[in-house]
């Protein structure tokens, strides 16, 4: 098949989104096919942006760029022009997701005609370029959901007016309703389209995973990071965007109350809540709290292999309960146990798994004592219970497993000429 990914953010960008989209164009160029049955192997190309994400600053190389075409680990990645700004602020959020819809709409008629298009959602605005693919070149789309706008928006706070909201579920039912395919990333995402009226046929579930290769129990922990670990006391790292839909003042709250004991709290990442979270850490004179840059997508299982535990912390909102991290597949793959402070389908698999610990969101006495409690466990019995997720990830979340079943879908839907 000739497949083309469309997404505003790809690699060499850091975060979630970047490595999955990347870890599914790698394995489909692998496959060749051989998930589907296909004799002949996959020609993949990639439409995005520039890398700027979440700094708002171009790397060597990309700068002073209108347009670029790469080539890479066999397959293209056609880069287009869009506004450029640091990832704060929902204006200048917005101009980014816009300004990159239009041009990768341009762009989409004078590209070579592919089979299939997988468009990344959000942004919601990529599927203006479902449709210019759908309706001048008939070419079928599959809109993967890994939130629902506008109301992910709306329940946080970011999106108020009422036209404007009016305006963005149209766009939605307008996108779904030309697609291929709804792929939803969670049961709780599958649920709520379903409940909107859209056969199950149309939606269906393709998870998040993890490459469980990549994210390995034996590689070696990140040697500078392990240097922050106070003696014979606790390492707790939180690794991703620092964004609104992350509780990240609970985890500098608990800091405060933890602040003589043996804990030490690495924040890496970056994202548009992160300058108000460094200047709030100063005001609350945190000395055990120690904020990172973004790593590169290679250099992330070591950066979980450091951490004696892990945090990821979602604001308790409904929404939320439909949410599962890839980072916390990354996590457990990477036999570190996660303590996750949300409701919701992915509480409902660290349960199971025995990989790690659940909370209620936004409780500081309840993340104190259960950072306590790891305190407490010796190196071994640490060990043990990330193993256990690890084990459970394997089972049910391989990447490899993913793209089996999205290669299926995608075979079906050209097949049917839709």
């Amino acid at each position: 098949m000739r497949i083309r990914f469309v997404s505003l953010y790809f690699s060499p960008e850091s975060g979630a989104a970047q490595r999955r989209l990347s870890d599914l164009v790698r394995i489909l160029v692998q496959s060749g096919g051989q998930g589907a049955g296909s004799e002949a192997g996959h020609e993949i190309t990639v439409l995005t942006g520039f890398p700027n994400y979440p700094s708002g600053i171009k790397p060597v190389g990309y700068r002073k760029r209108l347009f670029m075409i790469e080539k890479k680990d066999g397959y293209r990645i056609v880069r287009v022009p869009h506004y450029v700004a640091p990832n704060r602020g929902f204006f200048k959020r917005l101009m980014i997701h816009i300004s990159f819809a239009i041009s990768a709409s341009l762009v989409t008629p004078f590209l070579k005609r592919d089979d299939i298009v997988y468009l990344e959602s959000p942004p919601l605005f990529n599927g203006f370029i479902g449709l210019v693919g759908r309706w001048f070149r008939r070419i079928p789309y599959l809109f993967n959901v890994a939130d629902l706008w506008p109301q992910t928006a709306v329940e946080m706070g970011l999106l108020k007016n009422r036209a404007v909201i009016s305006f963005s579920e149209a766009l939605e039912k307008l996108f779904y309703n030309q697609s291929a395919k709804i792929l939803a990333i969670t049961a709780g995402l599958q649920k709520s389209l379903l409940s909107r009226g859209y056969p199950e046929q149309k939606v269906p579930l393709i998870t998040n995973g993890v490459d469980c290769d990549q994210f390995d129990s034996d590689i070696e922990p990140d040697t500078e990071l392990s240097s922050y670990r106070p003696d014979g006391g606790l390492l707790v790292i939180y690794a991703g965007t620092h964004g609104l839909i992350y509780s990240l003042d609970t985890l500098l709250e608990a800091a405060q109350k933890m602040l003589d004991e043996p804990i030490h709290f690495l924040m890496i990442g970056d994202g548009a809540d992160k300058t108000r979270l460094v200047d709030l850490a100063q005001n609350m004179k945190l000395t055990n709290v120690t904020f990172l840059p973004p790593y590169q997508p290679e250099d992330m299982p070591s950066v979980f292999r450091t951490a004696d535990v892990t945090v990821v912390s979602l604001r308790d909102l409904p929404i939320s309960n439909a949410i599962m991290p890839v980072k916390c597949f990354e996590i457990m793959a990477s036999a570190i146990p996660v303590i996750l402070a949300a409701r919701g389908e992915m509480a409902g698999h660290i349960y199971v798994s025995g990989g790690g610990s659940v909370i209620d969101p936004e409780r500081v006495d309840r993340l104190t004592a259960e950072l306590r409690k790891y305190g407490k466990m010796s190196i071994a019995e640490r060990r043990e219970i990330g193993l256990q997720g690890r084990a459970y990830v394997m089972r049910h979340f391989s990447r490899q497993k993913t793209v089996r079943e999205l290669e299926f879908i995608m075979e079906e839907v050209v097949a049917g000429g839709r």
